[in-house]
């Protein structure tokens, strides 16, 4: 399970949300499984339990995002819990013209990407941005 476990911390370690983006269990399993060598049928839970403790891990911290919003403001991007008004800020503030920009500011738009268009918009309908 340590081997494993290893392997998967490799993988996702340093990465953005977004490249991690389709990353499904079987893919991380087969990843890991390429990696290790055989592994005998008694150990291949340990791969499993590996793989769902990451994907696991990733729940979490989304779901911990997102119960961290607050208030009444807009929540624009699920992923990171960043609402409109610090999007508009870091337009404004920031200068930024493209949802790149913001991504890299905000995070938001760095995830899914299902804000992107929305800020976008935001973008289009800024002055002096």
């Amino acid at each position: 399970m340590l081997a494993a476990s290893e392997i998967l911390a490799r993988e996702v370690s340093g990465k953005k949300l977004a490249d991690l983006h389709g990353l499904d269990r079987h893919v991380l399993t087969d990843l890991t499984v390429s990696m290790i060598g055989e592994i005998a049928p008694e150990r291949g839970n340990c791969v499993v339990a590996a793989t769902a403790a990451l994907a696991n891990a990733f729940a979490d911290f989304r779901s911990r995002q997102i119960e961290e919003f607050r208030g009444e403001q807009v929540l624009m991007c699920t992923c990171f819990g960043v609402t409109e008004e610090s999007i508009v800020e870091a337009i404004q503030t920031g200068r930024l013209g493209t949802v790149d920009q913001v991504a890299n500011t905000t995070n938001a738009g760095s995830g899914c990407g299902s804000c992107r268009m929305l800020i976008q918009e935001m973008l289009d309908n800024t002055d002096g941005a």
